[in-house]
């Protein structure tokens, strides 16, 4: 969340800033509770694995190599990967605009993140950097 939006100071953020883990242990717990021990494990497993090891990897690797351009830079979108990854995919439109909260720009592409920051923002949780409609404006 630290490159999208700013989180408002509070008593969270330094306990959560110090104990990364607890994020990890929350959701596996939640997980757990939801499927059982052992699916719960599972999946746990599975969503770890699979991002840190295939879609981190992904957006890197593709995102240079094949996608479109919105902006003059190395990056490319995949609008696919983006829906996976939280709207990571949207990687050109990041590069072009690195601060901006909402990675989408054109009307075709969707950020699953902004949302989530929105919702933020509502619950003054979080303090939004200005868009790339706002920036490019």
């Amino acid at each position: 969340m630290g490159r999208r939006a700013r989180l408002q100071e509070s008593r969270w953020v330094p306990l959560v800033s110090r104990h990364g883990w607890l994020g990890l242990t929350i959701g596996t717990i939640f997980l757990c509770l939801i499927l059982g021990l052992w699916w719960g494990l599972l999946a746990a497993g599975i969503h770890a694995v699979m991002y840190v090891f295939v879609l981190s990897s992904s957006i890197n690797g593709l995102c240079h190599h094949v996608g479109y351009r919105n902006f003059d830079n190395t990056a490319t979108n995949i609008r696919f990967l983006a829906l996976l990854t939280g709207g990571e995919g949207l990687h050109n439109n990041h590069h072009g605009y690195p601060r901006s909260p909402k990675f989408s720009w054109r009307a075709s592409e969707f950020d699953p993140a902004w949302p989530v920051i929105k919702l933020l923002v509502a619950l003054k949780l979080a303090k939004p950097y200005k868009t790339i409609a706002e920036i490019a404006a």
